[in-house]
């Protein structure tokens, strides 16, 4: 009985973390996410290559400290990271939030 109980206590708290994750509300952390991640941002169609590129970038220099450091992902351009927008966040993450206002100016091409 106590075997049942622990296993329903750890599936229950695995629940919780997984709902946690999922809770907010599409923000995609440039510094943490996957290829398959990154790809899967709503409304933005990232192509495999970039996404890859941005992964490998961040395994060979470190995670991002800020949005124009994307720019030196190989591939990546201004009308891209426009699209992207990327955002500093408080613990100075570089995330993708949908609901962010725009960071970048605009490019003037």
């Amino acid at each position: 009985m106590k075997k049942i109980i622990l296993s329903l206590t750890l599936v229950a708290a695995c629940l919780l973390f997984a709902a946690a994750a999922f809770a907010q509300d599409g923000i995609v952390s440039f510094n943490k996410a996957t290829v398959q991640e990154l790809m899967a941002i709503e409304d933005i169609d990232i192509p495999e290559e970039l996404a890859q590129a941005i992964v490998d970038f961040r395994k060979a220099h470190g995670p991002f400290k800020s949005a124009e450091d994307m720019l030196k992902v190989p591939g990546m351009t201004q009308d891209f990271m426009e699209e992207l927008n990327p955002q500093v966040t408080d613990d100075g993450d570089v995330v993708f939030d949908p609901d962010a206002e725009p960071a970048l100016a605009p490019s003037k091409c």
